[in-house]
């Protein structure tokens, strides 16, 4: 898969014609899927929550328009570790559905968290074993989908060390992790100085997003505690495969009462710029 930039389009609009359409407009042809709203005055529902019917209206919507889904965003194992399994079976079973017809290169997961009043340490092997089902799972059951771990912080992998010592029992083609620079911030990590060298060999996504750790505030891309320069100088485009738009300004005082598509359009172009500052190449930004 070559380097590229995808969005997750849910920032810009719930209405699915509108993510299609903004992705177009700033020229993302990848779509991350989240939440959408299938029609206008239809309810806002999480990727795992579609029938066979909408996933299949959903994969015909997107073809027409020429943008792909390249990750299925589904909230697997952002809860703890002893949450019951039928939930966890059910989201996982319909993500892994919704893959397989939209053909996404990506199944996004989390690391579960220890139980309420535990710790990741004595959770260690009930956390491992959980994630090892998600993976063994995605293997078996997926259309060539592959596990993509986003590192948070109110889960298990809060720094380098606890995102690789999740990764570590597997290859990137097996697990690979969309490394999240702002939940390493927010669980007191610097991104670049104490995870990235620990994680790098599974990194295949870059999650764009910014946070500063002093006020806990969302800001844009480069204005935050991310590191972005020098994880942007560091990043191998031969080897990381995407560019993730996921600025979460719309949540943010900075933001507020601004429209998606503008907040959008402005992280693109600040990650375009700190591209070039740091002599990377721009991904290609069309769609056919």
């Amino acid at each position: 898969m070559s380097w590229g930039m995808s969005g997750m389009c849910g920032e810009i609009a719930e209405p699915l014609d509108e993510q299609i359409a903004g992705l177009r407009v700033l020229g993302v042809p990848r779509a991350n899927l989240t939440k959408l709203r299938l029609t206008a005055d239809g309810p806002a529902l999480s990727i795992d929550e579609l029938s066979d019917e909408q996933l299949a209206e959903l994969r015909q919507r997107l073809d027409a328009s020429g943008i792909g889904c390249y990750c299925v965003t589904s909230p697997v194992g952002k809860y703890a570790v002893d949450t019951d399994e039928a939930k966890v079976e059910r989201q996982l079973a319909r993500s892994i559905e919704a893959a397989n017809v939209l053909g996404s290169r990506w199944i996004r997961v989390f690391s579960f968290a220890p139980r309420d009043g535990s710790t990741g340490a004595e959770d260690r092997d009930a956390v491992k074993d959980a994630f090892a089902r998600l993976v063994r799972r995605i293997e078996t059951d997926g259309d060539g989908a592959v596990a993509l771990l986003e590192n948070n912080y109110r889960m298990y992998t809060l720094d380098g060390d606890s995102t690789r010592d999740i990764l570590s029992d597997y290859k990137p083609e097996q697990a690979a992790l969309a490394f999240d620079a702002h939940a390493y911030v927010a669980s007191e990590t610097q991104p670049f100085d104490e995870a990235w060298d620990a994680v790098a060999p599974w990194v295949r996504v870059l999650h764009l997003k910014d946070y500063v750790a002093a006020t806990g505030t969302i800001v844009p891309i480069g204005q935050g505690d991310g590191q972005w320069p020098q994880i942007m100088r560091a990043v191998d485009p031969e080897v990381v495969e995407d560019l993730a738009l996921e600025p979460h300004l719309h949540n943010s005082a900075y933001g507020k009462g601004r429209d998606g598509l503008d907040l959008f359009r402005e992280a693109r172009d600040v990650v375009l710029t700190m591209l070039d500052a740091t002599g990377k190449p721009r991904p290609a930004t069309n769609v056919n």
